[in-house]
């Protein structure tokens, strides 16, 4: 919570120096009142869409105190746009004081300028196009509110056993039924899963955004999810923002199949033996970023291995993969990447830059994992990383 509203605060305060800046450009530029009210406006309705997502954290009435168009518009731009434009307008002011003081002639407010002309264009350019490319995002994130693919994927497995060819699962990950889900979006993510009439459903965590007022509709979702031998589902960091201890409570009352550091075994085609193991989300706040404690969560639910079943790792991290594939779990389903939620070419994004796993399918030796983009967003605006449900056809090699 204080990481949240400390991040917070740290926005407002870009907030108002972006308003500072962007006025002096304006008197500078010598662009008349219009313009500097144009700028009030803009960033009175920012810092007031900051404001009350911070009521709506504090009383934890998540963020449809607004409309939902204002909370896209609030989150895209200060969690994009803003840094684009304040990180550069402070190294540019902080550049220009540097040299006048070199020069012995500081920079005032008022300082006339060389070319009228040339400088009121780009002050009028950086008034217009930052709340331009912010209201273009919001309609783009309000017209993809309800999309997603399914992305079928045959995966060849060198140690599959003969009975389990051509076993289907519905991988389903990170759904965060909340805020930014509508009824629409919720009804069709049970519908097409549903459709795969897949052999198993297979849930890779953050079942809610992070308020336990919308963990009855996660619970519904899951209970309403059909997989001819079962559907399980481990937990996700989103799951215990609130409250983790009443989550787990509540999900073992509903007993949905979410897994907690338990495994589930399972006769599926032919009497085939299959083990699904599922860690907690085992990360404290106190403990670092690195792989350790990933590492350590794996440990804990491989003691439970079945050597003589087919094992498949349902975890949250998709670094879980590393330490499955050095013990030789075969089939390591993982989420929590969303992708990256924007990607822009090839492997420029989010997700290449934070996680080893981001999106798709990987390999190490014998292993393999997908890691599933999420049919979900706790962000609402995706580049080129679609909302998807990965249908998954297993193969011997």
């Amino acid at each position: 919570m204080w990481f949240v509203l400390t991040l917070m605060g740290l926005m407002f305060a870009a907030d108002v120096w972006w308003w500072y800046f962007a006025d002096l450009a304006a008197r500078r530029a010598n662009l008349g009142p219009a313009w500097r009210w144009a700028i009030a406006g803009t960033m009175f309705v920012a810092i007031l869409g900051l404001f009350l997502l911070i009521v709506a954290r504090v009383i934890r009435m998540d963020a449809m105190i607004m409309p939902e168009a204002a909370v896209k518009l609030t989150f895209i731009w200060h969690l994009i746009i803003l840094p684009l434009v304040f990180i550069p307008s402070l190294i540019g002011r902080l550049a220009g004081a540097l040299w006048g003081a070199i020069r012995s002639k500081p920079e005032t407010d008022e300082q006339p300028l060389n070319n009228p002309t040339r400088r009121a264009f780009l002050a009028q350019a950086m008034i217009v196009v930052p709340p331009a490319v912010t209201l273009a995002m919001t309609g783009r994130a309000i017209m993809e509110r309800d999309e997603f693919r399914v992305k079928s994927i045959d995966l060849p497995l060198k140690n599959l056993p003969p009975a389990l060819d051509g076993m289907t699962i519905a991988h389903v990950a990170d759904p965060h039924v909340g805020s930014f889900m509508s009824d629409a979006k919720f009804r069709s993510i049970i519908d097409r899963t549903n459709e795969l009439d897949a052999d198993l459903v297979l849930h890779a965590g953050d079942m809610i955004n992070h308020n336990l007022k919308d963990l009855p509709d996660g619970i519904e979702m899951m209970r309403r999810f059909k997989g001819r031998y079962g559907r399980f589902g481990c937990q996700g960091n989103h799951d215990l923002i609130e409250d983790g201890k009443e989550f787990e409570a509540k999900v073992r009352q509903a007993d949905i199949g979410i897994l907690l550091d338990e495994s589930a075994t399972l006769r599926v085609r032919n009497g085939a033996k299959v083990q699904i193991l599922s860690p907690r989300w085992g990360r404290r706040r106190d403990q670092p970023q690195g792989d350790d404690w990933v590492n350590a969560s794996v440990n804990k639910v491989l003691a439970y291995r079945d050597p003589g079943a087919f094992t498949i790792l349902l975890a949250h991290h998709p670094h879980s993969f590393d330490r499955a594939a050095e013990i030789g779990v075969p089939l390591t389903l993982l989420g929590h990447t969303h992708g990256g939620q924007i990607r822009l070419l090839g492997d420029i994004g989010f997700g290449p830059l934070m996680y080893k796993y981001w999106s798709g399918v990987y390999r190490q030796n014998d292993s393999a994992a997908v890691v599933s983009n999420g049919v979900g967003n706790w962000f609402p605006l995706r580049v080129n990383v679609p909302c998807e449900i990965i249908h998954l056809t297993l193969r011997r090699a």
